[in-house]
C-alpha cells in the first residue's frame, strides 16, 4: 500500500476549506471585479519597483540594479516555461506578464516627464 491509500482524507479538503494555491488567489484577483482596486494598488507598487530597477539600470548604469533586474527577468522566465508545463502557474503568468507592462509604462512615462534624470 501506498503512503496515498494509507493517510486518511484531510476534512478540510471534504468540506471544501483548504487553502488556495497561489495561482487561484491570482485568478480571483483577475476575475473578480470586487478586488480590482486591491489588483491596481498591487501593479502600481510592483510596477513602480520594476520601473525604478530598469532606470537605475538603463539611464544610471547602476550595476547593483543590473544584477537585480537580470534575477527578475529569470525569474519571469522560469514561471513562463512553468506555466508552459503545468497549468497551476497560468494566472501567475498573467500577473507577472500586467507587472511587466506596468514597469515599462512607468518607466516610460518617468522618461518622459523628466523624473529619470533628475
Amino acid at each position: 500500500m501506498s503512503d496515498q491509500e494509507d493517510r486518511e482524507p484531510d476534512p478540510r479538503e471534504e468540506d471544501g476549506d483548504a487553502f488556495p494555491g497561489v495561482d487561484e488567489l491570482l485568478a480571483s484577483f483577475l476575475s473578480e471585479g470586487s478586488l480590482l482596486p486591491v489588483l491596481i494598488v498591487a501593479l502600481g507598487s510592483g510596477g513602480a519597483f520594476g520601473a525604478a530597477l530598469l532606470i537605475l539600470t538603463i539611464v544610471d548604469r547602476n550595476p547593483f540594479a543590473g544584477v537585480a533586474l537580470l534575477l527578475v527577468a529569470g525569474m519571469t522566465v522560469d514561471v513562463s516555461l512553468r506555466a508552459r508545463r503545468e497549468e497551476g502557474f497560468r494566472n501567475i503568468k498573467k500577473f507577472v506578464g500586467l507587472l511587466w507592462a506596468s514597469s515599462l509604462a512607468f518607466s516610460a512615462l518617468a522618461l518622459w516627464t523628466g523624473i529619470a534624470f533628475r
